[in-house]
């Protein structure tokens, strides 16, 4: 009951105070008041957008996972048939080393072998 009562008398001083302002007082004002209502509404349009991406992306992502469940599991098929065994690593063998590009343009290489 009490809170009924505040909130009659706060909304008729809310409505009397702008409607009793001049119209100078507030020329100014509603530049900004209508530059923020655009803010707002971009902020709003920026949010959907950002959820929509989101959903977007998350059904994507759900589709990539789906597909490399699907490879890994081709993968282990393939392997069961061909009866791979891990191949072991051969050791790299030493490959004779190229001459730079500023050692052939100026013929440092073929003076130290020549010592």
């Amino acid at each position: 009951m009490a809170l009924e009562n505040i909130t009659n008398i706060v909304n008729p001083l809310k409505d009397n105070l702008w409607s009793n302002l001049p119209p100078e007082l507030l020329a100014p004002f509603a530049k900004l008041i209508t530059i923020l209502q655009v803010v707002g509404i971009v902020l709003i349009v920026y949010v959907l957008y950002l959820l929509i991406k989101g959903i977007l992306n998350w059904r994507r992502n759900k589709r990539i996972d789906i597909t490399y469940q699907k490879v890994l599991g081709i993968d282990r098929k393939l392997d069961e048939l061909l009866k791979r065994t891990p191949k072991k690593e051969k050791p790299l063998e030493k490959k004779e080393k190229k001459p730079g590009f500023f050692s052939r343009l100026f013929g440092r290489n073929k003076k130290e072998k020549k010592k």
